[in-house]
């Protein structure tokens, strides 16, 4: 794969347009292709780096400069992108990323069942005269290597499809697809120009899992092999502090593994015990014997993380079966576990290893590894709270708490380190929301009080807009 962790696709957020301004964040499910119905191939068509943006000269070098300043980035512009794929100034072909994945885009419009607009990461193609194959075989190129790193970072099946509004959505298709289906405005793209080339979403979807397969072997490190363990707790945090080497991410992480499975590793999903009527034992003994076949696609969660989407139970067996190991087997899971997070999940690992407390990093693990059906802020506390006993038993002071932000300390400052921390009117997540966030920036704190849903407690702004978690502080 040309994207990763390491090497990302180029940035220009476009945060002039009244999109970036006014959207919302969204839980995301697949990714939309577009192309745009006009002969322009280039980027600086409709990319431009804002006005006073600090990189603006050296973004026009690389995009070109569009003369006649009808790009994107204005809010008189009622549409708005993720990304988007053409010519650079050089006549390369490249993706720009222009908004946050996480943002809402405003692209495939609604149909009579809803938006794709609610879930898809979006990108458009610059067309060219539908005629070139050269040009068509590098964007085509570009976007599947740019759909199967956001299906890596995201944990997206590219063969997969999900439930909106009642209807089957596969995860990646294209504008024409979300009319079809009743979720989006009447256009053609991409389906008007990809046959043209012996190319069709289907295609697409099997060349992003080849591009994703083809990256995936890659050597796990070779760990003592620990078939019984003593003190699995123990083992699991020595070995994700080998790892990860941040005690509150690790913290972070096995809050939400002991919610999930209790830390054992041989753990069956408890519905499903009295559904099959079977023991966590017998299970792993007959998933070990291939005397259960319906192991990948039962559904049901299985080991620390709970792993229940069949691509991931059949990477799972497929990983034991390569190592000689038992299906239950803890040193396996924890091996097989770090494989996954970086082959498929780096954006949580960014966050294990630079969280400032045990909530960042937790949230980061339900959110976006875990992702139960229940995100509620409640299990988020809940889970963060696991992970806090884990912090306090294992490596208590090794980041910071509470200390130095207690009512006596006040005033001080606090340095936000969340993005879009709520500030609330009263003391506690029980408590209204005031409908305003707080950016990452230093503030002043005046009062501190204990609350519901921190563990540091909550300071009062001296601004006077209300109350913030200072979980989410760090004293400066």
């Amino acid at each position: 794969m040309k994207y990763s962790d390491k090497n990302k696709p180029m940035v220009c957020m476009m945060t002039q347009s009244t999109c970036y301004r006014q959207t919302k964040k969204m839980q995301i499910k697949g990714v939309l292709w577009h192309s745009t119905g006009a002969n322009n191939p280039t980027l600086k068509r409709y990319v431009q780096p804002d006005d006073n943006a600090a990189d603006r000269e050296a973004m026009l070098a690389l995009l070109g400069t569009n003369a006649y300043k009808n790009d994107w980035n204005h809010k008189t512009v009622q549409a708005g992108l993720n990304a988007w794929i053409g010519k650079l100034a050089d006549g390369s072909v490249a993706a720009v990323q222009t908004m946050p994945w996480e943002y809402r885009p405003w692209g495939c419009g609604s149909g009579s069942k809803g938006s794709c607009n609610n879930g898809w990461i979006q990108f458009e193609i610059c067309e060219d005269g539908l005629n070139d194959e050269d040009y068509f075989a590098k964007v085509y190129k570009e976007a599947c290597e740019l759909t199967a790193y956001l299906c890596r970072i995201y944990g997206i099946d590219p063969k997969g499809s999900v439930d909106l509004n009642g209807v089957k959505v596969p995860t990646i298709l294209c504008h024409a697809d979300s009319h079809k289906l009743g979720l989006g405005s009447n256009h053609g793209d991409v389906l008007h120009w990809f046959p043209k080339f012996g190319k069709s979403m289907e295609s697409v979807r099997e060349d992003v899992a080849a591009l994703m397969s083809a990256s995936s072997a890659v050597p796990t490190d070779q760990m003592p092999v620990a078939d019984k363990v003593s003190d699995p707790e123990k083992y699991i945090w020595d070995y994700l502090m080998g790892k990860i080497g941040n005690a509150a991410g690790v913290a972070g992480l096995m809050g939400n593994l002991y919610a999930e499975s209790g830390l054992k590793s041989n753990n069956l999903q408890n519905s499903y015990n009295k559904r099959l009527n079977i023991s966590d034992e017998d299970y792993t003994r007959l998933v070990d014997g291939d005397n259960y076949p319906d192991f990948i696609k039962d559904k049901a969660g299985y080991g620390l993380a709970q792993w229940t989407f069949w691509s991931r139970k059949k990477d799972l067996l497929e990983f034991a079966k390569r190592q000689g190991k038992s299906i239950g087997d803890l040193q396996m899971q924890l091996d097989f576990l770090w494989k996954e997070m970086n082959d498929s999940y780096p954006a949580v690992l960014v966050v294990l290893k630079g969280a400032d407390n045990v909530r960042q990093a937790s949230d980061a693990v339900l959110l976006w590894y875990e992702r139960p059906a229940d995100q509620s802020e409640a299990v988020q506390v809940k889970r963060a709270g696991y992970g806090e006993k884990y912090l306090k038993k294992y490596d208590e002071g090794s980041v910071p708490s509470s200390s130095g932000m207690s009512n006596a300390d006040c005033p001080f400052l606090v340095k936000v380190t969340a993005e879009d921390l709520r500030i609330r009117k009263g003391v506690g997540t029980d408590t209204k929301w005031t409908g305003k966030y707080v950016p990452p920036g230093v503030y002043t704190i005046v009062e501190v009080k204990d609350g519901k849903g921190s563990e540091a407690g909550w300071g009062r702004l001296k601004s006077g807009a209300g109350w913030i978690a200072l979980d989410y502080c760090k004293r400066v």
